[in-house]
């Protein structure tokens, strides 16, 4: 953005502690002046307001100008900043979004209900051109005498650029629920996520206030789970992959097709997930998740099979296998491989197919990664009863369609 000084017009100013001074500082000007500035008018802006503060030594050099644009009502709906330092330029454009208000049903049957609203509040930062970070957060603020204020923060960091963490972003969510009167619960986690592999995540540091939140907060389904805008099916697979504890963990495979077929797993190790499968896209978390599970399943399996071949065949001296396994599995990996050879395909036989058993401890694996989620959703709704109800929104679309934080990031 480049401004024009020459509409750059000199206020009475007074130099503070720091050196800082007010050089302009001009309200309700009219967004037709905006462009004028170098400026980019959002929609349903009509007026702005232009602050410039410089430090008194070289106020040319060295400032900070701050556009805030307003709607017709006069609230804030996007603010741009930029801080110059000689050559070094920070510009930060921060967007503000009143949410539908969320209603919390306070007894069995609905008729007493409160109101939550909320304001979602969405930031990027570029440094010299670069974006550095990206920011969303949601406070939501209950109705009430003695109200309920609930933060939502996810922030992602552009990572070193030298040697091996020039792959790598940091994650920070944070969510956290105060009442005057209370004591405040929060978890605040910080991640390094892989810049070039979507969804590859590793939880660094971990902060809760309680026993029960740190269980939460430690748990791998928090990151796909609290954001809505995070390519859930990548995320949740490797959460699947990391609960599974894998010797070498599988490759995820994102694919779009019209078909009933939700995923496969493939003998060259790849876990194939399809984004637009007709299974029940009602409820498309539940059943990418069972899909997941269910697939991620069959990856372990298949590990533990090689790696009990390897140890039948008298080629495990260091023993890895009975390291990791006990020989009470034994009867059921042979149970598993064998059906695998004799595998029985849908079109074949479909009753066959249902009843085999690779299938079927597959099967009870997608359930159990399905209930695991939904024990994790009820007990963190349990602990921030009065959140709003973005941080926990299921979508009636395939979330892989929308640009997440995380891709914007990588885009730039």
């Amino acid at each position: 953005m480049v401004i024009n000084l020459n509409t750059v017009k000199s206020v009475i100013s007074k130099v503070n502690s720091k050196g800082v001074s007010l050089i302009r500082k001009e309200t309700g000007l009219k967004v037709s002046n905006a462009t004028k500035e170098g400026l980019s008018v959002p929609e349903g802006a009509k007026t702005y307001d232009a602050l410039r503060v410089g430090k008194n030594s070289k106020p040319n050099e060295s400032y900070t100008d701050i556009f805030t644009f307003r709607n017709e009502q006069g609230q804030i709906i996007k603010r741009y900043t930029k801080k110059v330092e000689g050559n070094n330029i920070i510009e930060t454009h921060k967007g503000y979004e009143d949410l539908y208000t969320w209603e919390k049903d306070l007894n069995e049957f609905g008729d007493e209900i409160m109101e939550i609203p909320a304001k979602k509040v969405s930031s990027y930062t570029r440094e010299n051109g670069n974006i550095t970070s990206i920011r969303e957060d949601v406070f939501a603020k209950t109705f009430e005498p003695k109200p309920y204020l609930t933060h939502f923060k996810r922030e992602i960091k552009r990572g070193n650029e030298d040697g091996w963490h020039k792959r790598v972003n940091t994650e920070d969510i944070l969510i956290e629920q105060r009442r005057n009167g209370e004591n405040v619960k929060f978890i605040n986690n910080q991640y390094e996520t892989d810049r070039f592999v979507n969804g590859n995540f590793k939880l660094i540091k971990s902060e809760a206030t309680s026993p029960e939140l740190d269980e939460i907060a430690q748990n791998s389904y928090l990151l796909p789970y609290i954001s809505k805008n995070n390519k859930f099916a990548n995320r949740m697979a490797q959460a699947c992959i990391q609960d599974s504890k894998f010797v070498a963990d599988p490759e995820v495979q994102l694919y779009k097709k019209a078909s009933t077929r939700a995923g496969y797993y493939s003998d060259g190790g790849n876990l194939n997930i399809n984004l637009k499968s007709s299974k029940d896209l009602a409820m498309p978390r539940e059943s990418l998740t069972e899909t997941i599970g269910h697939e991620v399943s069959h990856a372990k399996w298949d590990e533990k099979c090689n790696l009990y071949s390897f140890y039948e065949a008298g080629f495990d001296e260091t023993e890895d296998f009975l390291k990791i396994y006990s020989k009470s599995e034994i009867p059921n990996i042979k149970k598993y491989r064998y059906s695998s050879e004799h595998y029985i395909s849908p079109r074949e036989d479909k009753v066959g197919y249902y009843n085999q058993f690779c299938e079927k401890v597959a099967r009870e694996d997608g359930t159990k990664a399905v209930k695991k989620y939904i024990d994790l959703r009820d007990k963190i709704q349990e602990q921030f009863p009065n959140q709003h109800g973005f941080q926990f929104y299921h979508p009636n679309y395939n979330e892989d369609d929308l640009q997440g934080l995380f891709s914007m990031l990588k885009a730039w």
